[in-house]
C-alpha cells in the first residue's frame, strides 16, 4: 500500500493548555519510540512530487501562529529529540505580547531544527461574505519580512484557519511559495498536490488518541477515507451557510 505522510498541526504548548510540555514531548517520545520518522516540510514535499520514496512510518511536525510559548516549551522538545519542524507565523504580530519576537525566530532558524513558513502578515479571518482584496499584498509582504530577516527563502505557507479557494492556488505559485497547508484531513502522499497539504489538528495531549490518528493516517487509503468522512459538518457549513468551515487557525 502506497504510505502517506501524516502532517501535524499545533497551537500553543504550554502548561496552562491542552497540549503541555510534558505531554508534546510524551507524544513526540511515543512516535519515535513506535518507528516514526519526523521528516522536515522539505522531505514531505519531495515525497508528495515522488523524488523520495518513503519507506517506513513517518510525520511531521507544524505549529501555527508563532506564539511565545513555541519558543519557552516547544523549542527545547525539539532540541532534546533532535526534531525537526515548521512554524507558521504571522508577520504583524511578531514582536508583539504573546507571540515570538525576531530573535527568538532568528536563534530557532540558527539551529537547522526550525523552518519558518508564512501564515500571512495580518491573519485575516477570510469568509466568503467579505472576501480578501489584498491577497497577493498579505502572501508577499509576510514573505518578504521573514526572508528579509532570515535570510533564506520562505517556501511554505498556512492559510489562516486552513481556509482557501482553489484560485488562490495561482497566486501562491506565482509567489514562489512551494507548499500550502490547510487544516482538511486527508492524504499526503506520492502524487498528491503540495499545495493542499492535509493536517491532523492535535486537540488532546493524550499518546493514545494520536497514536489512533496516525494510525487511520499511515496508508494513503485510509488517511483518504478518513479525511472523506471527518470533517462533515464543516463542509456542510461552506454549503449551507456561506461561511468558513475551520475553527483554528
Amino acid at each position: 500500500m502506497k504510505r502517506s505522510v501524516p502532517v501535524l498541526l499545533y497551537h500553543h504548548i504550554s502548561p496552562d493548555r491542552e497540549t503541555t510540555p510534558l505531554s508534546f514531548e510524551a507524544q513526540l517520545r511515543s512516535l519515535l519510540s513506535a518507528g516514526h520518522q519526523c521528516l522536515s516540510m522539505n522531505d514531505v514535499l519531495q515525497i508528495m512530487r515522488g523524488e523520495k520514496t518513503q519507506s517506513g512510518p513517518a510525520f511531521s511536525l507544524t505549529l501555527d501562529d508563532g506564539y511565545r510559548d513555541n519558543w519557552e516549551h516547544a523549542f527545547p522538545v525539539l532540541q532534546k529529540l533532535s526534531i525537526p519542524a515548521t512554524i507558521y507565523i504571522v508577520t504583524e504580530r511578531i514582536g508583539t505580547e504573546g507571540f515570538l519576537s525576531w530573535e527568538n525566530i532568528k536563534v530557532m532558524a540558527a539551529s537547522k531544527l526550525v523552518t519558518f513558513g508564512s501564515h500571512t502578515h495580518t491573519h485575516r479571518h477570510f469568509v466568503r461574505r467579505d472576501p480578501y482584496r489584498n491577497l497577493q499584498d498579505e502572501l508577499t509582504k509576510s514573505k518578504s519580512l521573514i526572508e528579509k530577516e532570515l535570510q533564506t527563502p520562505c517556501d511554505h505557507l498556512a492559510w489562516p484557519w486552513g481556509d482557501y479557494e482553489t484560485e488562490w492556488l495561482s497566486v501562491v505559485r506565482k509567489l514562489g511559495y512551494s507548499s500550502t497547508a490547510t487544516t482538511l484531513a486527508g492524504a499526503n502522499a506520492s502524487g498528491t498536490n503540495p499545495y493542499e497539504l492535509r493536517r491532523i489538528n492535535i486537540r488532546r495531549g493524550s499518546t493514545e488518541w494520536l497514536a489512533s490518528r496516525l494510525r487511520w493516517n499511515e496508508y494513503a487509503a485510509t488517511a483518504a477515507a478518513f479525511g472523506f468522512f471527518y470533517g462533515w459538518d464543516r463542509r456542510a457549513k461552506v454549503w449551507w451557510n456561506n461561511e468558513s468551515p475551520y475553527s483554528h487557525g
